[in-house]
């Protein structure tokens, strides 16, 4: 009963994180604008001025209830300096990008050192920032005393640029990433999570929605780099201290398997603004269609605009109203079947793996039946909750696509 009061309170206390960040973005719309801090958006015809940076608001609205949260409760205060250091690095990487324009190898250099706050206070601090046993969903734990620390630093690059990749219509990645951290949140609060993880879990979705206000179509306010990097980087440093790593990994696998296809295609780390094709094209009438140029990057939106059918064909604009929706709902599955097939192999040949390290004692098996239970139940949630994910991929292009805008 005493572990449901704290859980409550948490919940309570980050619930403010909703309005403080609904007024520091809107604060940012203002200020940005006045300062000339604006991007265009190419979505639209009329490519109106947006003011960028506004995610801002998101970190220092994290941070800010970190301390209050640590200072009201007299939690781990190791642990949320950690958090606050990550997000904190990240979003200032993230607002040299935007002010500096760095070149695409860059971020994953600069994010990789982000990491730094968590591998430092964890080794110093043993067991109070994370722990190094890995809960694989029907294998049990895994105890990863040297390979897990190494794979902190990674852990935040890879999360922080797969968010600052996958943010290409409006709301998009506050949007979904409301869900992934909607979802980890209910995964802890079902298997008895701590305190300072739903904390966490919940101060993310209560900012990301207030975010989410304005960043929804029509955008009135973008997030930049500043608020993707801190965002995805977040992700990454809640998977390490909620203990929720493969859950992680399976809610955010739509924005991995987007960083794969554009790097597959395009083979480098470039930015998006240094691209020769765009992924998409927009119609005279509003509408976006995929692009045709051969040099365009491989993204989830190229692949769903490239399933609909074609405005040339005969009876293109009927099947494009009655068909569209029908078709696209065969590409979401087909994505989600790939999908599920690639977290089964995952699981499976990470199971084989650390049976075959584990004689070279960089591995201690530990396998208590009891204990994985808790994995489970998260990767599950995390699975139905990335099925929602596609299917707001499947409805936001849809409207992009379908609805004529001036």
């Amino acid at each position: 009963m005493a572990s449901l009061d704290w859980d409550t309170i948490a919940i309570l206390v980050a619930l403010g994180a909703f309005p403080v960040s609904l007024a520091l973005t809107r604060f940012f719309m203002y200020w940005n604008s006045a300062h000339g801090i604006v991007g265009i958006d190419v979505h639209k015809l009329a490519r109106p001025k947006i003011p960028e940076m506004c995610g801002a608001a998101v970190p220092i609205t994290l941070i800010v209830f970190a301390v209050i949260y640590c200072l009201m409760t007299g939690a781990n205060w190791i642990l949320f300096t950690a958090y606050s250091l990550v997000v904190g690095l990240t979003a200032l990487v993230g607002a040299l990008d935007d002010r500096l324009k760095l070149r695409g190898i860059f971020k994953p250099l600069l994010t990789l050192f982000c990491g730094l706050p968590l591998l430092i206070l964890g080794l110093e601090f043993p067991g109070q920032v994370y722990d190094p046993t890995l809960r694989v969903p029907f294998f049990g734990g895994y105890h990863l005393h040297i390979i897990y620390p190494l794979t902190i630093l990674i852990v935040i690059s890879v999360t922080s640029n797969t968010v600052n990749m996958l943010d290409p219509l409006n709301g998009s990645m506050s949007g979904g990433i409301s869900i992934v951290s909607g979802g980890l949140l209910i995964g802890l609060l079902l298997t008895g999570g701590n305190s300072s993880s739903i904390f966490l879990y919940a101060s993310l979705l209560f900012s990301l929605l207030g975010f989410f206000y304005y960043n929804r179509f029509p955008s009135r306010a973008f997030s930049g780099n500043v608020g993707q990097l801190s965002i995805g980087a977040s992700l990454g440093a809640l998977a390490i201290l909620g203990r929720t790593e493969i859950a992680s990994i399976v809610a955010m696998f739509p924005n991995i398997q987007n960083s794969f296809f554009f790097l597959s295609r395009i083979r480098r780390f470039t930015e998006h603004r240094e691209l020769k094709a765009r992924p998409t094209r927009l119609l005279v009438d509003g509408r976006l269609a995929s692009s045709e140029d051969p040099a365009a990057p491989l993204t989830l939106v190229l692949g769903y605009l490239g399933s609909l059918p074609r405005l040339d064909e005969p009876g293109g604009d009927h099947a494009l109203l009655d068909g569209g929706h029908a078709l696209n709902k065969r590409v979401v599955a087909y994505q989600l079947g790939i999908f599920v097939t690639q977290w089964a192999l995952m699981i499976l040949g990470f199971g084989i793996l650390t049976r075959i390290v584990a004689p070279l004692r960089l591995v201690a098996l530990n396998l208590p039946f009891g204990s994985y239970f808790d994995a489970s139940v998260k990767a599950l949630v995390a699975l139905a909750l990335s099925a929602i994910w596609l299917f707001m991929w499947d409805r936001q292009v849809r409207y992009y696509f379908y609805r004529r805008r001036g």
